[in-house]
């Protein structure tokens, strides 16, 4: 379960934003992850639930997420356009992906694994 680490790292960016910024709490922490970044969401709001009791910042602190879209390039077609799921294919170890259009595995994202911090309320 990577959300655990992922939740307290975010928490640690965010304390230390706050800290720099000399803010007393951060009322509302928005969160941006890719469609391919594997974070199952009940998952990572439960952990950072946990975390966020460290500080005296971050107790009250609102979680939003929002989702970037997956968007994949075929190198065989040149197609490109966003992916709906993600595919369960060797899932444990890094999803494959295949071209929707001509079924090729020679493809590359472009994105949807992306974690951003998007914006923080204090």
């Amino acid at each position: 379960m990577h959300e655990f680490s992922l939740a307290q790292s975010v928490f640690d960016t965010i304390v230390s934003i706050a800290e720099k910024q000399n803010v007393k709490m951060i009322k509302k922490v928005i969160l941006k992850f890719g469609m391919f970044a594997l974070v199952q969401e009940d998952q990572f709001k439960f952990c950072f639930d946990i975390v966020k009791k460290d500080s005296e910042k971050t107790q009250n602190t609102i979680l939003e997420i929002k989702w970037i879209p997956g968007v994949l390039r075929c190198l065989d077609c040149q197609f490109e356009g966003e992916i709906k799921k993600v595919p369960q294919d060797h899932i444990e170890l890094a999803p494959i992906f295949k071209c929707p259009n001509c079924d090729s595995f020679s493809t590359e994202v472009l994105s949807g694994t992306e974690t951003i911090i998007d914006s923080l309320l204090v």
